[in-house]
């Protein structure tokens, strides 16, 4: 591939960025990015994912790929407006907000952190002093804030591998001791939540999709820090992570903990030297970006398009046109050997064969993505249940106790039905949310214990019903699946549905080109 594969979408991306930040110098909103916000008035806060959209453009001006006959002045004029943006937005406890007013975002917090700390070190050299200094004080109480401060509601290995990689790039900044202690303790939370299997967790389990994004952030610690060992742990994390590309290009799906299928290519750029498997999935996936068969940066909606933007920017100044593309490995998707792989901490189980792929998640009832002759001919989500109040469940339900019992030619697993937990915003919860946000939610504990319940609610709360599913997988070229369900009174069984999601997790569903197509044995 002589073209670099990223560069295109950040072009067509670029002028919806550059059309996010308020430019109105007279304006109290001038350098914030949520146009729901300070545009159209629809919401009461502006989130601050948008802020670090600075580390995406510094990273195209100073790689020679800004498109556009910007004098550096203007350049650094709408880096400065973003930064000020960024600092008018910062609680007065150095946090930021995503999805409601004094939300104390950890996770925006560390990404908004890294980008900006990004963007120092990128122009530091073409800024003044004064500047910036003035850019690094606003830094800093994000920085505060991640040291003092935990992700409570769950283990969600990326967030904490990006507040990992802020304060690494903030300590070569600064050498103050107490951001390299923190960071190396984080790092040590995603190491002891790494599974011997090589994923990290996301949630409850494992997620391809995310896990890309969880290397990239280490893949950036690794460079900077290659004496904290982190080489090995992210060998594992992508001899895990390749088996989750598909014969068709496309990526992860509804077997993951989050049921993500997007892929993040900076991190598998930057390890390509260092780790065989990731040239080869990182060359791999970049002609599936070229070919939309994977979730891409302009399929991404704003919420999550900042972070992408900024991956494909560092993705676009890391590609390498000189590798040797016959020195590259088979990834196991287009290998004809055949051959069973099974995951058993992350309920994973892999058969592939001359002809065909097939990934089974078995901690998930037994939800099927089956491959032959490169394209994809089943995907099967489960059985969905409806009990006598309306309510939906489903064999989908993430469940670590199932024992499946894996022979040479088949696969049973025995599962029940689990509750679906989704569900829609109403006023009167707005209502009460925002008079938390204005009370309670100013103390952290009592904002916390509430994100652990909106958590169990929406997405690892899932109760498992009296009914129970024996789903009998018939492998090869040829699979076939058999489920007998054992359904008591009040029960009844929805047409089969091939995509579903169980839970709520708004990074699900984005668009690829193969979903213009028909799945069908």
């Amino acid at each position: 591939m002589k073209v670099n594969p990223y560069v295109k979408q950040v072009k067509q991306t670029l002028p919806r960025i550059l059309a996010m930040f308020d430019v109105d110098q007279t304006n109290k909103s001038y350098g914030l990015g949520d146009r729901y916000y300070w545009a159209w008035g629809l919401i009461d806060f502006s989130n601050g994912t948008y802020q670090g959209a600075t580390h995406g453009l510094a990273r195209l001006w100073k790689c020679g790929l800004w498109p556009y006959k910007t004098s550096k002045e203007k350049f650094i004029q709408r880096i400065d407006a973003i930064f000020e943006g960024s600092g008018r937005l910062t609680r007065k406890n150095g946090s930021l907000e995503e999805s409601f007013p004094n939300e104390g975002s950890f996770c925006v917090t560390a990404l908004v952190a890294f980008d900006l700390v990004c963007t120092l070190e990128l122009l530091k050299k073409e800024i003044d002093t004064e500047t910036f200094e003035r850019w690094q004080h606003i830094v800093r109480p994000m920085v505060s804030y991640l040291i003092v401060n935990n992700e409570t509601h769950a283990i969600i290995s990326n967030h904490l591998a990006t507040a990992a990689a802020a304060l690494v790039r903030w300590h070569r900044l600064t050498q103050e001791p107490d951001v390299e202690i923190r960071a190396r303790q984080l790092i040590e939370d995603i190491l002891k939540h790494q599974s011997s299997e090589g994923w990290f967790k996301e949630y409850e389990g494992a997620d391809p999709g995310y896990q890309s994004l969880c290397t990239y952030y280490l893949s950036d610690i690794h460079i900077i820090r290659t004496d904290w060992n982190l080489l090995e742990p992210l060998r594992k994390s992508i001899q895990f992570l390749w088996h989750f590309a598909h014969p068709d290009g496309s990526f992860g799906g509804l077997y993951g903990s989050r049921c993500t299928r997007f892929y993040y290519p900076a991190g598998l750029e930057a390890l390509a030297f260092d780790i065989p498997e990731a040239a080869s999935l990182a060359h791999f996936m970049a002609q599936s970006i070229t070919q939309n068969s994977v979730v891409t940066l302009n399929t991404m909606d704003d919420s999550n398009l900042i972070p992408m933007f900024n991956n494909y920017c560092c993705a676009a100044a890391l590609w390498n046109n000189t590798q040797d593309e016959k020195k590259l490995l088979t990834l196991p998707a287009l290998s004809s050997v055949s051959k069973q792989k099974q995951y058993k901490s992350a309920g994973l189980f892999i058969d592939s064969g001359h002809h065909h792929y097939t990934i089974i998640a078995t901690n998930r009832g037994g939800v099927i993505y089956h491959f032959v002759e490169g394209k994809l001919v089943l995907r099967d989500a489960g059985v969905v249940v409806r009990d006598s109040r309306g309510r939906l469940g489903s064999t989908q339900g993430y469940n670590q106790d199932v024992c499946p019992v894996i022979e040479e030619n088949s696969i049973s697993i025995h599962a029940p039905i689990f509750s679906m937990p989704k569900r829609l915003p109403h006023p009167t919860q707005f209502i009460v949310l925002r008079l938390l946000c204005i009370s309670l939610f100013r103390f952290s504990w009592t904002r916390e214990w509430v994100k652990r319940l909106l958590v169990s609610l929406l997405i690892t709360g899932t109760k498992p019903w009296p009914v129970f599913n024996r789903r009998e997988i018939y492998l090869g070229q040829t699979l076939s699946i058999k489920d007998k369900l054992d359904l008591t009174s009040g029960y009844k069984v929805i047409k089969t549905l091939h995509e579903f999601v169980p839970i709520h997790m708004a990074s699900q569903g984005y668009w690829q080109i193969h979903d213009e197509e028909e799945p069908r044995i």
